[in-house]
């Protein structure tokens, strides 16, 4: 699943300091001056020799008196400034805008900057990125969607072709592929040169880990071709026989620190049990129990690699049925996060924290009731889901000013702060090219690092300014096209005390909803989700901390139950009175108790985290946590009306 070639990959030592820099860089430029946004700019794939529609960047001043851009300047071939200029005078409250162009010289990657220097405060720069396509070089698929027929648990799927060749004149490379989760593919090991008129192909397959539809994508990327996205979907059928239904690939191990696996079967007599085949074991430190648990810690000694093992379990059927299978243990080194909070406990007790998706009609500290919503239910009320479906059948393409428009488009932004930032630009990315979307669907990721819940209650902040006056545009749209938001947001640290503080935190998501509807009037539907696992973050970083982040889900929760409960402040039915905000929903929920696997197997390993332990990691981490809104967004019956392309 690799996306990006280890030798391109920021030491990780040299990431944890690049954030703390950027962290840093943002907070204080946050509430005291200048505030350069976005914090890049990427141009995405451009042939050679033609300029890109003009991006801006802007110098936004948070401050309460004037000062002064002093110079601008780039750096990168091919970079052009094109508009604004400095010396430029910026009073309080206002911005200056600079457009920015790509013209490739050349095929392949060209990065830049442009950096700002300031009459009252320290320079400032953000990167330029683009890539440069060859018209000659011409990558061509046989297919942009592989289905696989229902599957029974514990199979593999027939392995399906996906086959490119080179239609063009020029060689290129096929640089990386990534296949998501339950998908997998061979074909492909490092980056592969295709000449004019060959081909390589690659097999694709399934193994079912839910009886559901599941979606995946297989995103291709090349050295100087515009990469390609191949749209995955399958779904898990009842077992036939006894079957071990974990993935072949079992969640990652580090090197010196404890680790938990739960291998799982279906359609044995139970009760059952789990064993090691002859001649088979696992990496030193690490054994497997009876009931199919793989624990302990694995040792110091054992390298970086993937280690096959084959395990069997056997039933209590008469005679009894065996299956056996051969599953992987990938080993890491230690990615600088806390890698033995493998799980988190109730404060006070041994009790590992439920996920509220699990935790039913029980309780949190006595205090909150489990269930996305209220009576330990994980689904909407159905006249609240009924509504929903009716607006999202009501979507349909705007032009700029809103109005509606055969040619027109329809937006759905992501707000929040760094951490979905992150794993939305890999939504975006993955979604790239997908033609099972909508034609008419613009996807827009507008979270910006730093933009707090507490900062976004403020409707004039420049984290609210940047989307209209810059991602939007970027992206060839504006604010009155934009009919749906994905919001995931905290405070970024401990507030006080559960659940006062996650009172507060409720209010914040509330006042945003409103602000979502005044910034974008012709917006639909909001879905909310709550954080990932962060207890790898504890002891190594302070920016949201377990149980923290496990709390945060009953801000959205109690938020969302609001609406429900008929807040007028939350009112989004005209027929009861004025429309103060979108139609609020749980959208994908995916905070999991680190390695103690959810009741459909999610899983959030210490390689799924970046070094600061809190954000997801590049590239496993945020594909995880984007596969989470792509199945969400696909399947979820109040999206799918407007995301998914029309039946042909």
């Amino acid at each position: 699943m690799e996306r990006r070639n280890a030798a391109l990959r920021l030491n990780l030592r040299s990431n944890l300091a690049l954030l703390a820099l950027l962290l840093a860089s943002t907070i204080a430029h946050a509430g005291n001056g200048p505030l350069v946004l976005p914090a890049s700019l990427s141009y995405g794939f451009q042939p050679v020799g033609t300029a890109s529609a003009v991006q801006v960047v802007s110098v936004y001043n948070t401050g309460k008196t004037s000062f002064a851009v002093n110079s601008v300047s780039l750096t990168g071939t091919g970079y052009a400034l094109v508009s604004g200029s400095a010396p430029v005078t910026v009073a309080a409250g206002s911005h200056a805008d600079f457009g920015i162009t790509f013209t490739p010289p050349q095929s392949g990657t060209g990065n830049g900057s442009v950096k700002f220097t300031f009459s009252s405060s320290a320079p400032f720069s953000i990167n330029l990125s683009g890539v440069g396509t060859d018209p000659l070089a011409v990558a061509s698929l046989n297919t942009t969607q592989l289905t696989f027929a229902a599957q029974p648990l514990g199979t593999a799927s027939a392995g399906q072709a996906l086959t490119i060749t080179n239609t063009g004149t020029d060689i290129f490379n096929l640089s990386s592929v990534t296949v998501t989760y339950p998908f997998s593919q061979t074909g492909f090991t490092a980056s592969t040169p295709i000449k004019p008129g060959k081909a390589l192909t690659l097999t694709v397959s399934y193994f079912p880990t839910a009886l559901a539809a599941q979606y995946g994508e297989l995103q291709l990327t090349f050295n100087k071709v515009a990469s390609k996205v191949v749209n995955l979907s399958g779904s898990g059928s009842p077992a036939t026989a006894l079957g071990i239904t974990s993935f072949p690939t079992l969640p990652s191990a580090t090197q010196s620190y404890a680790y938990q696996a739960q291998l799982t079967s279906a359609a044995g007599v139970v009760p059952i049990t789990w064993s090691l085949a002859s001649g088979s074991s696992l990496p030193s430190g690490l054994t497997l129990s009876t009931s199919g648990t793989i624990t302990g810690s694995v040792a110091s000694t054992v390298a970086v690699g993937n280690y096959p093992v084959t395990v069997q379990v056997t039933d209590s059927n008469v005679p009894p049925s065996t299956a056996s299978a051969v599953m992987t243990v990938p080993v890491y080194a230690k990615t600088g996060a806390a890698c033995n909070n493998i799980s988190w406990n109730i404060a006070g007790t041994t009790n590992p924290l439920v996920p509220i998706s699990d935790l039913g009609t029980n309780t949190y500290l006595g205090a909150e009731e489990g269930g996305l919503y209220a009576n330990g239910s994980n689904s909407r009320p159905s006249d609240d889901d009924s509504y929903g479906v009716g607006l999202a059948q009501g979507i349909q393409p705007l032009d700029s000013n809103g109005n509606p428009s055969p040619t027109g488009k329809y937006v759905m932004v992501a707000i929040g702060l760094s951490a979905p930032q992150q794993l939305f630009d890999e939504f975006v990315s993955l979604t790239s090219g997908d033609t099972s979307l909508n034609p008419s669907l613009v996807i827009v990721n507008g979270a910006t690092g730093g933009a707090t819940a507490n900062l976004l209650t403020n409707s004039s902040s420049a984290f609210w300014t940047v989307i209209p006056n810059n991602y939007l545009p970027n992206a060839g749209v504006t604010a009155k096209q934009v009919v749906a938001a994905w919001v995931n947001d905290v405070d970024g640290g401990p507030s006080g005390t559960f659940p006062t503080d996650m009172t507060n935190l409720q209010s914040q998501l509330e006042t945003i909803s409103q602000i979502l509807l005044t910034t974008f009037p012709n917006i639909k539907v909001a879905y909310f989700s709550s954080f990932n696992y962060t207890g790898y973050s504890n002891g190594v970083a302070d920016l949201d901390p377990e149980p923290y982040a496990y709390e945060s889900g009953f801000a959205v929760k109690n938020a969302i139950q609001d609406q429900l409960n008929g807040n007028a402040n939350l009112n989004y039915n005209p027929a009861l009175g004025p429309v103060l905000a979108p139609w609020m929903s749980w959208g994908p929920y995916y905070w999991t108790n680190g390695m103690i696997p959810r009741s459909d197997g999610l899983v959030w390993t210490c390689q799924d985290s970046k070094s600061d332990g809190t954000h997801p990691s590049n590239p496993v981490g945020r594909i995880k946590a984007a596969t989470q809104l792509l199945n969400f967004f696909k399947t979820d019956d109040t999206a799918t009306p407007w995301v998914l392309a029309p039946p042909k």
